[in-house]
């Protein structure tokens, strides 16, 4: 999911400062415990040939627009929120599918609706691919879902992610949990039985002041904990500073950046969010004429990163 209002292309810094807020961001657990279980996680050698090797910019993307103002909650007010998925009323507790234990590679690409028409699904050897549940914001579906599925699960693993805003009016946590569990239930009905779903923060989605979205963020997490699904947390350093305040997230990070090399990729990671480091890290390159997500797994946080996908077909 490519970001639309990132500004920023500062190099990250080691030990950024961390602004708590009073209202920190759930004790949604700790990070990931993952998966002691199992015996034997890896990654397969992440460039045995130049075909396998993961893409960069052939130049660098224009840069894109500065971040927009937050508008304050309550801005548009009486405006109703989504009428909830129809599948939410249903039980969504189902088994999940097995983690992976291994990925050809240990890198990947995320797909949404931006793909819909607009060049296909790209052929690459990636080892894992994360499908993008919502069209662009909670309560809706991505129109090119079920064929995202499927070519997610062709590769060794997958994974889902949801997007996520703040209500204009109303409870905030309340809110949240809704946005969590109805995105949940358009991701089971999908065929996407995964134990971890991401949630997507970016400034192109309605947000309020920093404590209402900690609240929100709070109740999606706890949501997906509820029905037994791990929450991740994809933001760039940027986004998240403006919508929290540069909160410890407490669960899995995956970052984005505006980088379009993967040799930069390993100073990001440890940089992360909220001073916890990255488990995996974006960075936008092309294939052909197609500009594409490449999502690299940090260095740091292998082999045990490979289980936070579900094992797919290969």
């Amino acid at each position: 999911m490519r970001l639309r209002g990132e500004a920023s292309r500062r190099t990250p810094r080691a030990g950024r400062s961390d602004h708590r807020l009073a209202a920190r961001v759930v004790g949604a657990g700790a990070l990931l415990t993952l998966a002691a279980a199992v015996t034997a996680v890896s990654v397969a050698d992440p460039t045995p040939s130049a075909a396998a090797k993961p893409p960069s910019a052939a130049a660098r993307p224009a840069a894109t627009p500065a971040m927009v103002a937050v508008p304050k909650i309550g801005s548009r007010a009486g405006h109703a929120h989504p009428r909830p998925h129809r599948a939410v009323q249903r039980a969504t507790q189902d088994a999940v599918a097995p983690s992976a234990t291994r990925l050809s590679t240990s890198w990947g690409i995320d797909v949404s609706w931006p793909q819909c028409g607009n060049g296909g699904l790209p052929d690459l050897q990636t080892g894992f691919v994360a499908v993008g549940v919502n069209n662009g914001r909670p309560f809706t579906t991505n129109p090119c879902l079920a064929d995202q599925v499927a070519y997610a699960k062709s590769h060794t693993g997958y994974a889902a992610y949801l997007n996520i805003d703040a209500p204009r009016v109303g409870d905030p946590t309340a809110y949240g949990r809704k946005a969590a569990v109805d995105g949940l239930a358009r991701a089971r009905a999908a065929g996407l039985h995964t134990a971890v779903l991401w949630l997507d923060v970016e400034v192109v989605n309605h947000w309020a002041d920093p404590a209402t979205n900690i609240a929100v963020i709070s109740g999606a997490v706890r949501a997906l904990e509820a029905h037994h699904v791990t929450a991740g947390i994809y933001s760039s350093q940027p986004m998240w500073q403006q919508i929290t305040g540069g909160v410890d997230p407490r669960t899995p990070v995956w970052l984005a950046t505006t980088i379009t090399d993967y040799h930069q990729v390993g100073a990001w990671c440890a940089s992360g969010l909220g001073g916890r480091p990255a488990v995996m890290a974006q960075y936008v390159a092309t294939t052909g004429s197609q500009l594409i997500d490449v999502d690299m797994l940090c260095p740091a946080a292998l082999p045990d990163a490979v289980t936070l996908f579900t094992a797919g077909r290969h």
